[in-house]
């Protein structure tokens, strides 16, 4: 009794200790409750309840298990201790300028990180950043995901290095599938085996700026070609793609990146539209899907995994990256995909203005996401994990389930 009671207080001052929310394990209503930035939340019509999916469920991709886990997998979910199963989860950005291991090796050695993400200022040359990604995978016990977003057009980490970014998805036009090969080959060539695209938004709203030419069109099946061209392009070339941003970022007004977005439709809108990229995308083998920071005030389903989650549930508030609804019932449940669920980047100001790191990682995490990318303090989203698994928020099983969809997108890079 006293070991539970130790681990339940460790787990409160973690979730309260790091990050720029309140102190508290709850957040203040009066607050952080009220939709933020967003007046038509505020007259809203009754949250819309759970319609079926306008075509029939056998239309959608869906996910056959294995029989057992591959040799590599199983031997690993046995042999990774505790501590290193839950640092799978975690991808951390390197830290400001880094440029080559030696900035960080105490850094690496807190935390047995399961992948990284690099961006512009961690690239100099090709020489470097492949001294950099070689050293990386050297201080690892078994392969790591090293990430990077080479989107093309105005979201590019490494494309000046071959001479230039490739087009924005919006102008890329018939040739998806080449500039998808094309850059699994520079990826790879710098050591890079995950890049987290294409972008699967339908670019509905002609005054969001934040996705606006990052997408593939402004018609859902128009985009999904490209989408699905550009899947197969990547995972030919031998690089992981992630679709992004689910449930939809297109149709949005507000830049996740600086404060909470809002998709003012009902569930019955994503089924019509936004879900389309997204299933073709499934359906091409897109082994990777990316939560976005984006609140459904029109749609219920949503389940408080923690206490803090209740009253941004009741006010439609609630971003998906810690909807159990978005994660569990609609992306694995109906669209029955089985992949790896990554966040979009856990600092961004849409999640981090209202919610401390230690609830940022453990509820993502519950909600249903395998890789937590870039918390704003890595070591203590490990430490919220680590108390959250002690104090009985999850299981061994759990944790399992999410390590053995890790490692089998590792297992070709053994």
């Amino acid at each position: 009794m006293k070991m539970i009671i130790f681990f339940g207080i460790a787990l409160v001052v973690l979730l309260t200790a790091c990050g720029r929310g309140e102190p508290s394990v709850y957040v203040p209503i009066a607050q952080d409750v009220e939709p933020i930035a967003n007046e038509l939340a505020i007259d809203s019509p009754p949250i819309m309840q759970i319609p079926q999916p306008p075509i029939t469920q056998t239309e959608f991709y869906v996910y056959v298990p294995q029989a057992q886990f591959s040799p590599f997998v199983e031997y690993w979910l046995g042999q990774l201790t505790l501590e290193e199963k839950i640092g799978q989860l975690i991808m951390p950005r390197l830290p400001w300028q880094t440029t080559s291991v030696g900035q960080v090796e105490a850094w690496l050695e807190a935390v047995p990180f399961g992948g990284f993400i690099l961006f512009s200022d961690n690239v100099q040359s090709i020489e470097q950043v492949q001294q950099l990604t070689t050293g990386l995978q050297a201080q690892a016990r078994l392969p790591l995901l090293i990430s990077t977003d080479e989107e093309g057009g105005r979201v590019s980490r490494v494309g000046r290095l071959f001479g230039g970014a490739t087009p924005a998805a919006f102008d890329i036009g018939a040739n998806a599938y080449d500039y998808g090969r094309e850059n699994a080959r520079r990826l790879l060539e710098l050591g890079i085996n995950m890049n987290l695209a294409p972008v699967a938004d339908v670019w509905s709203n002609p005054a969001n700026a934040v996705i606006g030419n990052r997408a593939f069109g402004h018609e859902a099946e128009a985009a999904s070609l490209n989408v699905v061209a550009t899947v197969e392009g990547l995972q030919s070339g031998g690089v992981i793609a992630t679709l992004k941003h689910f449930p939809g970022h297109g149709d949005t007004y507000e830049d996740s990146h600086y404060q909470l977005a809002f998709h003012n439709h009902g569930v019955a809108r994503f089924w019509e539209v936004e879900s389309i990229p997204f299933t073709r995308g499934l359906w091409a083998g897109a082994k990777a899907v990316m939560t976005g920071h984006i609140s459904t005030p029109y749609v219920s389903g949503h389940t408080a995994l923690l206490p803090w989650m209740e009253p941004w549930i009741e006010s439609g508030n609630l971003p998906a990256t810690f909807s159990d609804f978005w994660l569990q019932d609609v992306l694995r449940g109906i669209m029955g995909f089985n992949g790896v669920i990554i966040t979009d980047g856990l600092e961004m100001r849409a999640l981090t203005d209202h919610f401390t790191c230690g609830q940022i990682a453990l509820g993502a995490f519950l909600a249903g996401a395998d890789i937590l990318l870039i918390p704003a303090n890595p070591v203590e989203a490990f430490d919220a994990l680590l108390a959250g698994y002690h104090a009985g928020y999850f299981d061994m099983e759990r944790l399992d389930e999410s390590v053995a969809r890790i490692l089998e997108l590792k297992e070709p890079f053994q």
